[in-house]
């Protein structure tokens, strides 16, 4: 008998999971597919990286110790219009199916694992790369921003004693925000001791030194590059290429359903929604989603996805960070602490209906 379910969900992060516990409550099964078995609050991650005694592998959960649906550890080797193959040559067929893949650093798999599938094997993973850092003089960070900035201000604040340099290609740090955010955050990282380059492109050579437009070579001990984040979307190349745009990632209209596909959906970072790629951002987009698709089984009308103007809660460290709304940017400690206390991971768990394991 073929695998069957009512909404198949491929991707297990911020958008698929939000996606997945709203359905379920609202009585719509559903299967979440990721080649992982585990979720990482990621947004975490740096500072687990920098300060593991802090996040004490609290950020991370098995899908199968909460998820209210089922869930398939495996990866999906093609999409089609009403099925799904994966790797391992299983078969599932859906009514519909939402794409919340994601994307990936190819060159920092702190951020996002590329080879860790369990939680077992990522909690070791952080660790190792923890204990690289330990035995490190000097970083070098690339890519200035939200990524880069909070990494290198996690790395100053927990090992004040490493020589540590961001470096950016643009003039300025965190690109799309307020300029009193980037000037906030740069004084930050300024106090902090970080050093700050701008207008500098690093290439690996073939030696894997890393050398500027200038040609002169770093001389960092350690490199961790925070750029060129790509659209997770190897499963759609085959069949179906003509939804994405020319970088790669899903286009969708104002209900978040992709064009020209009736029963296909995308969300999370691997969609062109038109909003900041943030977790918190995605976490919204599943849950309009969710609700979006009972309102429509149940014969009612479904209203736009209301895109959201670009928020966020940046810690520099430990005990700095910039705070950015609408209507201010503030270094308010009040506001700071907000994600500075646990990095949101107690709120986020308990968003899907579950805590954090002790």
């Amino acid at each position: 008998m073929a695998n069957q379910t009512d909404v198949l969900i491929i991707g297990g992060g911020f958008a698929g999971v939000a996606t997945a516990q709203t359905l379920e409550k609202g009585g719509v099964s559903t299967l979440l597919i990721d080649k992982k078995d585990y979720f990482e609050v990621t947004y975490s991650t740096l500072r687990s990286f920098a300060n593991p005694l802090q996040t004490k592998n609290q950020a991370r959960k098995k899908y199968q110790d909460f998820l209210s649906g089922q869930f398939k550890q495996g990866a999906i080797k093609q999409l089609d219009k009403q099925k799904a193959t994966l790797e391992d040559g299983s078969v599932y067929y859906f009514k519909k199916a939402i794409i919340a893949s994601g994307t990936s650093y190819p060159t920092m798999s702190l951020a996002k694992s590329h080879h860790a599938l369990t939680l077992q094997d990522r909690n070791k993973e952080m660790l190792s790369l923890h204990e690289q850092l330990l035995k490190t003089k000097s970083v070098l960070v690339i890519g200035g921003g939200v990524v880069g900035v909070e990494l290198a201000g996690e790395i100053a604040a927990a090992m004040p004693k490493i020589n540590i340099t961001l470096s950016h290609s643009g003039p300025s740090l965190l690109n799309g925000f307020k300029q009193k955010t980037q000037t906030t955050a740069q004084k930050q990282l300024k106090q902090l001791g970080v050093n700050l380059e701008f207008n500098t492109r690093y290439k690996k050579n073939a030696q894997g030194k890393y050398i500027d437009k200038n040609s002169k070579e770093s001389t960092a001990e350690l490199v961790l590059e925070a750029v060129g984040a790509k659209a997770n979307n190897a499963f759609l190349q085959q069949s179906l290429k003509h939804i994405l745009n020319d970088s790669g990632f899903v286009k969708i209209d104002n209900n978040l359903k992709v064009i020209g596909e009736n029963n296909l959906y995308a969300l999370g970072d691997i969609a062109d929604v038109g909003e900041a790629k943030l977790g918190y951002l995605a976490n919204e987009q599943g849950n309009y989603l969710a609700k979006a698709i009972i309102k429509q089984l149940n014969g009612k009308k479904v209203k736009a996805y209301k895109r959201n103007p670009l928020m966020a809660l940046i810690p520099i460290g430990n005990i700095k960070g910039v705070v950015q709304l609408p209507f201010l940017v503030t270094t308010l400690k009040m506001l700071v602490n907000l994600k500075q206390k646990d990095l949101f991971i107690t709120k986020t768990l308990k968003g899907f209906g579950t805590t954090p394991d002790l």
